[in-house]
């Protein structure tokens, strides 16, 4: 029987956990429980989003039967492993991007939530916003005509700190998996999947990735995806079709895009401010689903996530990066 409220529990006390705590509160979802491998960081998450449970442990968590649903948080490499551990607790799961290492690990996380009929979901929280979907309709209605360019760039200066998640092969950091899944995503969402990549990627003196210029080819077109930690740059997705452009302000959170035609006059402006931050519109996607007994979302498809997955793979055979744990399991 599906509670009338769907209940959630974080793995993961960091940020962007702190993103999903504030969302949740508009929508039907209650927060109920964190976990943290230190007891002391999830009582300091518990005081400051009033919740009901803190563990210092994600086995403690997964066993509590006051929990529907499980919100990985955790470091790229720990999100396999993190999920398949809810899954056999039967708890459903929706996990922070990049989903997990790669596909090979998407694919069995996935199968492992089909025997058990639950539902799982990558919180590429970009897919659901407003905006974009307002966008997407747009461009499905050949308003821009058709597209035949993109610019996606995501960068954010950070210091070089070996000790950081950012920056640690043995956690999946790197911006490739960090920005990246994000570019790469966006440039599926408007022009679907490439025939072929070029890439050049810059590396830190650990063989982590500093900066990725990626060139995903189209048979009518290209989409020119830049990602770094090297350096700050506009965050924005300009899509080019035969008739007019579309410029998304901040894509991967966007509130704000506007349509031009090619005789310079803006068409049109689409705005839709968050009601807090923007994860809510995924959050409530889960509800949905969970409530309607599905086990994936259509907006977030499993066979979405496995996609993007694949064509990170190839993109870091390219650069000649490597995740250490990916040959430890």
């Amino acid at each position: 029987m599906t509670p009338s409220s769907i209940r959630f529990g974080i793995i993961g006390a960091g940020r962007i956990a702190e993103g999903f705590a504030a969302a949740i509160k508009a929508t039907e979802g209650e927060l109920t429980a964190v976990a943290s491998r230190s007891l002391a960081n999830a009582q300091a998450f518990q005081s400051r989003f009033n919740l009901k449970k803190a563990y210092g442990s994600y086995q403690a968590l997964l066993a509590d039967e006051d929990i529907d649903c499980v919100y990985v948080a955790t470091p790229h490499s720990l999100h396999a492993e993190h999920m398949k551990m809810a899954l056999k607790a039967n708890k459903h799961v929706l996990c922070e991007k990049a989903f997990t290492l790669n596909a090979r690990e998407a694919i069995e996380v996935f199968a492992l939530a089909k025997s058990k009929g639950l539902f799982v979901m990558e919180a590429m929280w970009t897919r659901f916003l407003p905006t974009i979907q307002e966008v997407m309709k747009r461009v499905k209605i050949g308003l821009i005509g058709d597209v035949t360019r993109m610019e996606v760039t995501l960068a954010f200066q950070q210091r070089f700190d070996p000790e950081s998640r950012l920056f640690n092969p043995t956690l999946g950091g790197g911006v490739l998996l960090d920005l990246g899944v994000y570019t790469v995503t966006m440039a599926n969402l408007i022009m679907g999947k490439p025939t072929h990549f070029l890439v050049n990627t810059k590396k830190y003196p650990n063989g982590v990735d500093e900066e990725t210029k990626m060139i995903a080819n189209y048979p009518a077109g290209k989409a020119n995806l830049v990602v770094s930690f090297a350096q700050s740059l506009p965050s924005q997705a300009i899509i080019t079709g035969t008739k007019g452009m579309i410029h998304i302000e901040h894509f991967h959170r966007s509130e704000k895009a506007t349509v031009t035609k090619f005789d310079g006059n803006l068409f049109e402006a689409i705005s839709f401010p968050h009601p807090i931050n923007g994860m809510e519109f995924e959050i409530r996607e889960v509800i949905q689903c969970i409530k309607s007994g599905k086990t994936e979302s259509l907006i977030m498809t499993w066979q979405d996530t496995i996609a993007i997955m694949e064509q990170l793979d190839v993109i870091r055979h390219l650069s000649g990066l490597v995740y250490p744990l990916e040959f430890e399991r």
